[in-house]
């Protein structure tokens, strides 16, 4: 039986969870992660990124204006 990746923490979105979401593509959010633009993330091993949801609702919320391009892009 193939081990199921473990579900983020309480409160916590993986990328393809917080793409959608943000009601984005996931390959935008790695786009934006990868130009240092959109909701913060943190890293979670090698290759898979974690988004806690009350930065993403801020971030939403227009509370960092230096983000505010990489939205109206999407």
């Amino acid at each position: 039986m193939p081990n199921k990746p473990k579900p983020p923490p309480k409160g916590w979105l993986w990328s393809a969870e917080a793409a959608d979401y943000l009601g984005v593509h996931v390959v935008t959010l790695r786009r934006w992660r990868r130009d240092g633009i959109g909701p913060k993330s943190r890293p979670h091993g090698l290759r898979r990124y974690r988004y806690k949801i009350s930065e993403l609702d801020a971030w939403m919320n227009g509370e960092h204006a230096e983000d505010e391009s990489a939205r109206a892009a999407a």
